[in-house]
């Protein structure tokens, strides 16, 4: 794990103290979105000149009657982090959103609908240059896209879903899918569960999707969740990405092997 992901994910112990309702989340969001808007206060919130105590100080100042309980003792908890950079301190805090509505979906019993339904969006996502270019689109606000994420997926998609997609038309990892395919990161980790990226040519049926899922978890010893992608490129069989391990088995992969050799 990267240094910079390692500090991130360090917190979540000390922040799964605290329950975040989807109230809280948005609240967090707020803030993320607040600081973005603002580079001095989230410079004054991270800065390491500051001690902890004079940081969380100035964070209650500026929350204290307007966040609720939970998401006021969560900033206050993160700003008082050596965080490296005003970025990742909105990285912190966003994250902390993020898995907060996963921790209810969680304990609902639903984080699995959440994490199909996300892949889902993510895979229509990428499977539709026209809906990615709209979704990329920094000639339309990011109310429209929202609005436009809210009409495909209005009586499709769980609250919790609905909620995600729509922050994640913010784009913090530079698309839209890329954002959602951080967020499934996110829920496998609450799952305990390790993601297999797999590329196909077209969409597998529901007997091979399973066959394959248990081979994977009989290899690696535990949960794992498929995250599809759909690529005409690869002309037939699939490139399985677990983890640092490549697994190429494609016609293209193997024509591009035997390229390589011959040069």
């Amino acid at each position: 794990m990267k240094s910079h992901d390692a500090a991130l994910s360090s917190f979540d112990t000390v922040a799964d103290a605290t329950r975040v309702d989807v109230r809280a989340a948005e609240e967090l969001f707020a803030v993320v979105d607040l600081l973005e808007a603002q580079p001095p206060l989230r410079r004054s919130l991270s800065d390491p000149s500051a001690t902890p105590k004079d940081r969380q100080a100035l964070a209650r100042r500026l929350f204290d009657g307007r966040l609720s309980a939970s998401a006021l003792a969560l900033v206050v908890e993160i700003v008082a982090q050596p965080w490296p950079s005003g970025r990742t301190l909105m990285e912190a805090i966003e994250r902390q959103g993020v898995r907060g509505l996963l921790r209810n979906a969680r304990e609902a019993g639903e984080l699995e609908r959440v994490q199909e339904e996300l892949n889902q969006f993510a895979g229509t996502i990428n499977g539709s240059p026209e809906l990615a270019d709209a979704l990329r689109n920094r000639g339309r606000t990011l109310d429209d896209r929202r609005a436009l994420i809210a009409r495909l997926l209005t009586g499709k998609a769980s609250g919790t879903t609905s909620v995600l997609a729509s922050r994640a038309a913010a784009a913090r990892k530079r698309t839209v899918a890329l954002t959602l395919g951080h967020y499934l990161s996110l829920a496998a980790e609450l799952a305990r569960e390790r993601i297999a990226r797999i590329v196909v040519a077209r969409p597998l049926d529901a007997a091979r999707t399973e066959r394959l899922r248990k081979a994977l978890e009989a290899q690696v010893g535990g949960k794992v969740f498929l995250q599809f992608e759909i690529d005409p490129a690869v002309l037939g069989g699939m490139s399985v990405t677990l983890g640092s391990d490549v697994y190429e088995s494609t016609i293209a992969g193997r024509l591009e092997d035997a390229r390589r050799q011959l040069n």
